[in-house]
């Protein structure tokens, strides 16, 4: 899959992106940059730059705040689904930068959070991380 710069948006979600790797996640928990937007945090850290995935990202809701797995896999599928919509400023800025991301979002909420509630947060950590991803950069 080729990530370039298009008239419209890249709404999907590929394994490339995904960071599965246990070395790197445990590389951004003890290196990465937090971020806090109630009820979610976020772990960034910048790595060399990879044309076939320029970002990569994980998703997580602790057991000891969610106790029930239903309530863990929805959170990860809401916070999946609002990153995949709302990704293309901060992918665009990796691109253009030639700067690598990987990047930790983690549900810190007690049950969960409707839809509409997630997206709205996921969206405002992404626009932080946009605006300190482009800041370390120029």
């Amino acid at each position: 899959m080729e990530l370039t710069h298009s008239t419209h948006p890249d709404f999907t979600l590929p394994a490339s992106m995904r960071l599965k790797s246990a070395k790197s996640i445990d590389l951004l928990i003890a290196k990465g940059k937090r971020h806090w937007v109630s009820p979610f945090g976020a772990m960034a850290l910048e790595v060399p730059f990879d044309e076939e995935a320029p970002l990569k990202v994980a998703f997580a809701a602790p057991k000891r705040k969610l106790k029930k797995a239903i309530d863990r896999n929805r959170m990860k599928r809401l916070m999946r689904e609002s990153f995949r919509l709302n990704k293309s400023e901060l992918l665009t800025s990796c691109l253009e930068q030639k700067r690598g991301l990987l990047i930790l979002f983690v549900s810190q909420c007690n049950t969960t959070v409707d839809y509409s509630k997630t997206q709205e947060k996921i969206k405002l950590l992404l626009q932080r991380l946009n605006i300190e991803h482009a800041q370390t950069a120029g």
